[in-house]
């Protein structure tokens, strides 16, 4: 699968399984990664995600933390 497709895919589950959901929890994750990093970036962190069996993340770097702002970075864990 494409990371788009990956991308839709988890989209699709979060809407399913509705407000409250483990589903629902990464949909959002994975949308605030892309506004954070742009699609081609989330993109491809998807696939290697499935590659790996890992998921992607938000986290702070190290101004973030610094500043106590939101996350402003999206990693693989």
């Amino acid at each position: 699968m494409t990371g788009k497709e990956l991308f839709d895919r988890y989209q699709l589950a979060a809407l399913r399984h509705g407000l409250g959901s483990k589903e629902f929890h990464y949909g959002n994750i994975l949308y605030q990664a892309l506004q954070l990093e742009g699609e081609e970036k989330i993109f491809q962190l998807l696939e290697q995600a499935e590659k790996s069996g890992k998921r992607v993340e938000l986290a702070y770097s190290v101004a973030a933390q610094d500043n106590r702002l939101d996350p402003d970075m999206a990693i693989l864990v």
